[in-house]
């Protein structure tokens, strides 16, 4: 079930960006980074491609923004998915980030990203609406119309769950989510009888994430340098590579991470990266881990990230 990304065609407002948020038993450690020199083996250039926004704006301070999401195609054979993305909204003038994400989150993917490769698509039934969202001591509780458990098999049904729980968990001070349906508590979702014992977390939905895992910056998301890099992996000796690529596919960043575990558990893994352009550009973030077997790339995930 893992991935080979390419880009889908993104047309994005350039202004604020977004902020971040964490199915197997395992837990994962204390964040434990640890940055390797960059090897002198030689890296290819992204083989995706993307129109850049037609429109000129002048460079602004980043500021906050908010992710929805989705689920990005996985194009590699034997990949398997598709898996979980966050994807950047601009975020609006209103202090309620909780329910402008839902509110992104339900309205979907844009026609581009939905008809790009690799495609980027919903698991939530059109139709659903956000009837409520209550942030108190950790936990959001959201109310969602009826819409929300129709239809689908059980892959559908655990995809729409995480994306609401990775969405709302991404908002500062949400660790954990309780759903409503038309303000019934739900013990039980779906046909599929996922039972939901008490409030979800993001690790009760690791089955839905790739091997490496990029949570922020999200998908388009307008980044300064240094660009905070963070997400989670499950790879061989919690082992993975990032690279920054600039709009010429020329490397402008390539370093090695190490995650809090490997190997068979999840594990947190960071990276600062710095960079220096003489022009607002739209750029490739890229990971992936090393083949123990052969040494090629296996794996990869690709984001388009604006650099400014």
């Amino acid at each position: 079930m893992r991935s080979l990304c390419l880009f889908a065609a993104v047309t994005l407002v350039l202004s604020s960006c977004g902020s971040e948020g964490g199915d197997s038993t395992t837990t994962t450690d204390e964040v434990t980074t640890t940055t390797v020199a960059p090897t002198t083996s030689t890296t290819e250039a992204p083989t995706t491609t993307f129109t850049e926004p037609s429109t000129t704006t002048t460079t602004a301070p980043v500021a906050a923004g908010i992710a929805a999401y989705f689920l990005l195609e996985e194009l590699e054979e034997g990949a398997g998915g598709p898996f979980l993305v966050p994807v950047y909204r601009p975020a609006s003038a209103e202090p309620d980030l909780a329910t402008a994400s839902m509110e992104a989150l339900v309205a979907g993917p844009s026609e581009d990203e939905t008809v790009g490769t690799p495609s980027i698509s919903t698991a939530i039934p059109e139709g659903t609406s956000v009837l409520g969202v209550e942030v108190e001591n950790g936990r959001a509780a959201v109310d969602l119309s009826d819409e929300f458990d129709d239809g689908g098999g059980s892959f559908s049904m655990f995809a729409r769950l995480a994306q609401v729980v990775y969405t709302l968990t991404r908002v500062d001070g949400v660790d954990e989510v309780e759903f409503t349906i038309e303000g019934q508590p739900v013990t039980v979702f779906s046909g599929e009888g996922i039972e939901l014992d008490g409030p979800q977390e993001r690790a009760d939905y690791y089955d839905q994430l790739p091997p490496i895992f990029v949570d922020s910056p999200a998908w388009g998301e307008p980044v300064i340098s240094p660009v905070h890099v963070s997400g989670l992996s499950n790879v061989f000796e919690a082992v993975s590579q990032v690279m920054l690529t600039d709009d010429d596919g020329l490397t402008l960043f390539e370093d090695t991470v190490m995650a809090s575990c490997g190997t068979g558990c999840w594990g947190q893994w960071e990276v600062d990266i710095p960079f220096t352009i003489d022009r607002e550009q739209f750029g490739s973030l890229i990971v992936w881990e090393i083949s123990a077997e052969d040494g090629s790339r296996i794996n990869i995930r690709e984001y388009p990230v604006q650099l400014r």
